[in-house]
Order: C-alpha cells, then sequence, then structure tokens
C-alpha cells in the first residue's frame, strides 16, 4: 500500500513579515560591513592621491633637472599656476603638468622662491586657484611627504611653503 509523504510545511503562515529583531540583526550587520569598509576605502583614495602626486613630482623634477643640465640654468618662471614656463614645453607638454592635481590645485615653477622665510633656488609648488583648493589635509600631505621625503611637512625637499601650499624643493 502506498502511502503519499507529507509536504513540506513551513513555519510561518503565508501572511507573515520579517520580525524587529531580524531586521535589526541584518541592518547591524550591514552597519559593521560599511563601518570596516569606509575607513578601508578613505585610505586607499588617500595612498592613490599620493602615489599620482609623487609621479607627477618626479617627472616633473626630472624634467626641470633635464632642462638645466641642457641650458646650464634653471627656467624662468613667476610662479603662476597651471603655466608651462618658457622654453620647457618640450619637456613639460606630454605631462600632467596644466591639469589639476589629484589633491587640488595647479602646479607652479618658482624659481628663486621664498617659502617660511627661507630662499630656494628651485621649487615646484601646488598653488589653490579660482574654485580648485588645494587639500588641507594633513594626512594627505603627510602621506606624500611619506612617500617621498622625511615624513616631515617641516623639513626636507617635501614641506609645507607660502600659504601653506606644498613645496617640491629641487635645489636649495
Amino acid at each position: 500500500m502506498f502511502i503519499p509523504a507529507q509536504r513540506a510545511t513551513s513555519r510561518r503562515p503565508a501572511n507573515a513579515a520579517f520580525t524587529l529583531v531580524e531586521i535589526a540583526v541584518v541592518v547591524t550587520i550591514i552597519s559593521l560591513i560599511i563601518a570596516i569598509a569606509v575607513p578601508a576605502t578613505k585610505n586607499m583614495i588617500l595612498r592613490a592621491r599620493a602615489s599620482a602626486v609623487q609621479n607627477d613630482l618626479r617627472v616633473f623634477a626630472a624634467a626641470f633637472q633635464t632642462y638645466a643640465h641642457e641650458k646650464g640654468d634653471w627656467p624662468a618662471g613667476d610662479g603662476t599656476p597651471g603655466t608651462i614656463p618658457p622654453g620647457m614645453d618640450a619637456y613639460l607638454g606630454a605631462t600632467g603638468w596644466q591639469r589639476k592635481t589629484p589633491i587640488g590645485g595647479n602646479y607652479a615653477w618658482d624659481p628663486n622662491s621664498l617659502q617660511q622665510g627661507v630662499r630656494y633656488r628651485a621649487v615646484i609648488t601646488i598653488v589653490s586657484t579660482d574654485n580648485n583648493p588645494v587639500s588641507s589635509d594633513r594626512a594627505q600631505l603627510l602621506e606624500i611627504d611619506r612617500a617621498i621625503d622625511d615624513n616631515s611637512l617641516d623639513s626636507g625637499n617635501f614641506l609645507l611653503g607660502f600659504r601653506n601650499y606644498p613645496v617640491y624643493v629641487l635645489e636649495h
């Protein structure tokens, strides 16, 4: 004799909903995931921007040093943000010199520059322009300094200069 198997029945009736406890558990889990992911994402963005600025400064420094080696002196310049200094088109034309920097502002060439009471023979500065301010996030600036210099924004070749703009010193 054949006995049909009973159908599996759900514990909940068809019109049942989630309980407040179940919803609270899901919200708590999602909150924990976000609490872990947001700082990690912020750190990744900080490191990526620092790496991009570091790369830009190395490329630009090499271009200026090549010019100085070939011509016998640094090019003229007046610190105008985003402007290629006279005679540097062949050296900087294919670079990102004229674009916004990864931390805001624009790059500027400033020979014989006075920064925080000290005169430097050749510097690249990152300068705020209209609607394009340089980041004042100290953690971001320290990450750049950590990557290319001495881990201090008060000394070394990457430091804060006039108006606390980042300065990369090529020659003291």
